[in-house]
């Protein structure tokens, strides 16, 4: 699915600093595809060191598109 045809970007988000989830690594312009950056996404947390909580996808105008929470652990 493209989106306004401008590059998307993907940002980690680890815990909060504040109001706002601090961001652990960013990909700007990987893509412009919406389905191909989710795919980024998940890859990124796989390889991001730290302990990261999910994802996000925004636009060049700083627009949320897509968001991926990591799911909490389960608890004993």
């Amino acid at each position: 699915m493209l989106v306004d045809r401008e590059p998307l970007t993907i940002e980690v988000l680890g815990g909060s600093n504040g109001t706002q989830p601090a961001i652990l690594d960013r990909v700007i312009g990987g893509t412009f595809d919406l389905d191909e950056a989710k795919r980024i996404g998940h890859r990124l947390l796989s390889i991001t060191e730290g302990a990261p909580k999910g994802f996000r996808v925004v636009s060049q105008a700083h627009q949320l598109l897509y968001e991926w929470p990591v799911a909490d652990e389960p608890k004993n």
